[in-house]
């Protein structure tokens, strides 16, 4: 168990450091701000950083809960292969 905990942990850091290096440039490639920036660009720059938020936190959950069923897999293929004792 603390091995797939162990596992976990580290997609989701696994995760969450791939969500903040590829989101800012998704965001700019695919998004446009629905607010047209005049004068003040607090409302465009709140919008780009909420859908920022958002790429991080998925990113971190799917990093651990992938990791997490890949560790299970991994762990259960383990348990079967051990010899049982009679």
């Amino acid at each position: 168990m603390k091995k797939l905990l162990r596992l976990a942990a580290i997609g989701c850091i696994l995760g969450g450091i791939a969500a903040s290096w590829l989101a800012p440039k998704a965001i700019a490639w695919y998004f446009t701000p629905p607010i047209e920036m005049a004068l003040n660009c607090k409302a465009p720059i709140e919008w780009a950083l909420h859908k920022l938020q958002l790429a991080q936190l998925f990113g971190t959950l799917a990093g651990g809960f992938l990791s997490a069923v890949i560790g299970m897999i991994l762990f259960k293929q383990k348990e079967e292969n051990l010899p049982q004792a009679e």
